[in-house]
């Protein structure tokens, strides 16, 4: 029995054929993905930038230590914070979300540290600044609790107690042999 077509069937037909709006439909179901991948793009360049950011004040600020400058002008923890603020300031606000750390060590292999956080995780209150002598190891570390902008993308990034994400960055140098009057530290392991 062959198939025939019945006046009923035809606007049924039409409508199926109809392709107006189909873009707007189409868009509709694609736009929530769209911009959840727009978004997280942004999200992450901007924390990348950030951490690069405070990177290069950490490196830059560190090299205070390693010349003996800030040892030489008695330079204390908050002196040597507001130098690495004044590096930062372009993106990141220089508040309670930074925290340094500058610790003196004997030797490169003796260089160890803690995780940043506490087990509620919050900052920990143990952050010390030791810039040390000559030709001794500084471990100079940043910490930045950076806050997601993204509110969904946020819940996934965040590693702190409050939905903050810790930016956190490191730079291990040897002082100079700044004021023993030796030509080096080559002897020193």
């Amino acid at each position: 029995m062959a198939w025939r077509i019945t006046n009923r069937m035809r606007p049924r037909d039409g409508f199926l054929r109809n392709t107006r709006g189909s873009a707007a439909l189409e868009f509709a179901m694609l736009a929530p993905a769209f911009f959840a991948l727009l978004f997280s793009m942004f999200e992450i360049g901007i924390t990348y930038a950030a951490d690069a950011l405070l990177q290069n004040a950490i490196n830059e600020t560190a090299r205070l230590i390693r010349t003996g400058q800030a040892q030489g002008a008695g330079m204390t923890r908050q002196q040597f914070r507001d130098e690495v603020c004044e590096r930062i300031n372009v993106l990141l606000s220089c508040d309670e979300r930074l925290e340094i750390d500058v610790r003196e060590f004997n030797r490169f292999a003796d260089a160890s540290f803690e995780d940043p956080l506490d087990a509620n995780g919050h900052f920990r209150d143990d952050f010390r600044y030791e810039p040390g002598s000559a030709c001794s190891v500084v471990l100079v570390r940043g910490f930045y609790a950076w806050s997601p902008m993204t509110p969904t993308l946020g819940s996934f990034l965040a590693n702190m107690a409050d939905g903050d994400r810790v930016i956190q960055v490191t730079t291990a140098i040897r002082n100079e042999p700044f004021n023993n009057g030796q030509s080096g530290c080559a002897s020193l392991g």
